[in-house]
């Protein structure tokens, strides 16, 4: 990785996988509901924060300040491709994020629990699928199209508006 940005795109990136990874262990672990616990809602809990972070401020910044740079350089088929794929994954994970957090507080229905599975399961699915192009694909544009300069202003946003 030679951009600061790049970096940090990437450790969003891993940090959305292991709790992609941890959600798909959960749905494969659990044929019906599983019984609310401490560690269960702390886990569907982290699951919620991650999800809104990444779908919500991950997402703008992509949306807001890098893809601009690229539009910039007439680069627009990368940029239309990831903002639709954006599109499709963000309402799935709030959704997913909004049955986590009200399992967290009272648990899991048998009904709750199947629209919480087939709802992470093709999370899971679309969101991995995306941010394996973004690692072969977006992270490469940047080292290509973003000069150091815009580079240090554009990771300098990212840690404001992203954390």
């Amino acid at each position: 990785m030679n951009t600061q940005t790049g970096a940090l795109l990437h450790q969003a990136h891993m940090t959305t996988i292991e709790a992609l990874q941890s959600l798909d262990e959960l749905l494969g672990s659990n044929k019906k509901a599983p019984a609310k616990d401490d560690l269960l809602a702390r886990k569907l809990k982290q699951l919620a924060r991650i999800l809104k972070s990444e779908v919500e401020s991950h997402f703008g910044f992509e949306e807001n300040h890098l893809f601009k740079v690229f539009v910039e350089q007439g680069e627009t088929g990368i940029v239309t491709m990831l903002t639709h794929e954006h599109r499709s994954i963000l309402p799935l994970a709030l959704q997913v994020a909004d049955l986590a957090v009200a399992a967290a507080e009272a648990g899991f229905t048998d009904a709750t629990w199947t629209e919480f599975k087939d709802a992470g399961a093709e999370l899971v699915e679309r969101e991995i699928f995306h941010i394996q192009k973004e690692e072969m694909g977006l992270l490469s544009a940047i080292s290509a199209l973003v000069d150091p300069e815009t580079d240090e202003e554009l990771a300098d946003i990212y840690r404001r508006e992203v954390g």
